[in-house]
């Protein structure tokens, strides 16, 4: 197969774990080469049959100055993603390096090589809510999330009254659809529990409609019906069909999506749904968090 090749494209990331890391900006050495077809355009001279790379070059530029990485896999493989998926690479190589990370060398890296089918995940639905610091709260839930899944979309942000136990402070609700490789257990046990435990999660078993700094709910999981874990929690959320709350965001995220079990669409759901007590509220997520 042809291919395009970005030699040594250097850029500077915040990536790294360790405590000196994590607040710092350190030099990144990504080499990509992209699977693409150019006997049209050695054929005919014509730009408009090359692939422009400009643009991919751009949007990795971006990707790097704009998010926060604990590992460079997680570098590479958002790299690779993006180039298949949104560019339409039919096979992509990335390479990423961090000049100077162990002694003795001149730089520590990784090497990874991907194809569009490499992507073909489940595709998760995670209602959120909050009434404790709720737009701080949601914020580190979204980044968190961005740092453990790929996440494709999420919804606006509605404010809402609270359900059960109406002597609280208003919830604000969203929804994100995220690609995963895990297993719907190993999601919430690898990612929706961690979550919880970061941002300080307390269950009240005396009052389960309590105020809660975060709550994380699997609500759809690719378009099935199962039940998983001990409890046994199922998906799909039986609050869908029940709470605008819940349906709203869903809906904003996927109108077209057919519940799997009545298959009426979620914008179908949501609009018979009163949802006159809430209000889209615009939050920025790809801020800081404080």
């Amino acid at each position: 197969m042809d291919s395009i090749e970005f030699q040594n494209l250097r850029l500077r990331a915040r990536i790294g774990f360790s405590p000196h890391e994590l607040d710092s900006w350190q030099d990144v050495v990504i080499t990509m080469r992209l699977g693409s077809t150019m006997r049209l355009a050695g054929e005919s001279d014509d730009p408009d049959d090359a692939l422009n790379y400009k643009p991919i070059s751009k949007a990795v530029i971006q990707l790097v100055k704009s998010r926060r990485f604990a590992l460079v896999e997680k570098l590479a493989e958002q790299i690779a993603r993006l180039a298949t998926l949104e560019f339409g690479a039919p096979y992509v190589e990335v390479s990423v390096h961090k000049p100077g990370a162990l002694r003795h060398t001149d730089s520590v890296g990784i090497r990874i090589v991907r194809r569009p089918a490499d992507y073909a995940r489940n595709i998760a639905y995670v209602s959120l809510g909050s009434n404790i610091a709720p737009e701080h709260n949601l914020r580190e839930a979204v980044a968190l999330l961005r740092g453990w899944t790929t996440v494709l979309a999420l919804s606006p942000v509605y404010r809402s009254p609270p359900q059960g136990d109406t002597q609280q402070p208003a919830f604000l609700n969203m929804a994100v659809m995220a690609h995963t490789l895990r297993s719907p257990l190993d999601f919430k046990r690898r990612v929706i529990d961690r979550i919880e435990r970061k941002l300080k999660r307390q269950r009240n078993p005396r009052n389960i409609n309590a105020p809660r700094t975060i709550d994380l709910d699997i609500a759809l999981w690719n378009d099935e019906m199962l039940e998983y874990g001990s409890k046994p929690w199922r998906i799909p959320d039986t609050d869908i069909s029940c709470y605008a709350h819940v349906a709203l965001p869903l809906a904003e995220l996927a109108p077209d999506y057919a519940h799997p079990q009545t298959g009426e669409t979620l914008r179908k759901i949501a609009d018979r749904l009163d949802a006159s007590d809430m209000q889209k509220l615009d939050i920025d997520f790809d801020a800081e968090v404080d």
